[in-house]
């Protein structure tokens, strides 16, 4: 083989590896974005708040000032049927929480840029006051 076609040679395999290498860098890059992206509406977070309103199942809540900040305004979420509401670790109804009780909302997946600000999916009421 002459010097001509063994650096045609080698020219072609190392266009071939970049170009192979550049589409496991975009792959891998596009896999991890939609990984980011889902991760947060996977993971439950729970913040402190109070009644403020109820109306059907529909719920307006205050965050409480043990929260982070970002959990200390006005939220509204219905509850759903799939929406576990409990008091001690036992199973109450939505009906049973009144205005000014307090309780840890548990959620997943996004909060709507509102006013109030809309959570989307709520998990878990649960009512933390001594009395019921």
């Amino acid at each position: 083989m002459n010097k001509r076609m063994a650096g045609f040679v080698i020219a072609a395999i190392c266009y071939t590896a970049a170009i192979a290498g550049a589409f496991c860098l975009i792959g891998y890059k596009a896999a991890y974005y939609r990984m980011e992206q889902s991760a947060h509406t996977l993971i439950p977070q729970t913040f402190y708040a109070t009644i403020s309103d109820i109306q059907d199942r529909t719920f307006t809540v205050t965050g409480m000032e043990v929260n982070d900040i970002n959990f200390r305004g006005e939220f509204l979420f219905t509850a759903a049927e799939t929406t576990k509401v409990t008091w001690r670790h036992t199973d109450i109804l939505p009906e049973d929480l009144d205005v000014g009780d307090s309780v840890s909302i548990t959620f997943t997946g996004d909060i709507l840029e509102s006013y109030p600000a809309q959570i989307q999916q709520v998990e878990m009421i649960q009512l933390l006051d001594d009395e019921k």
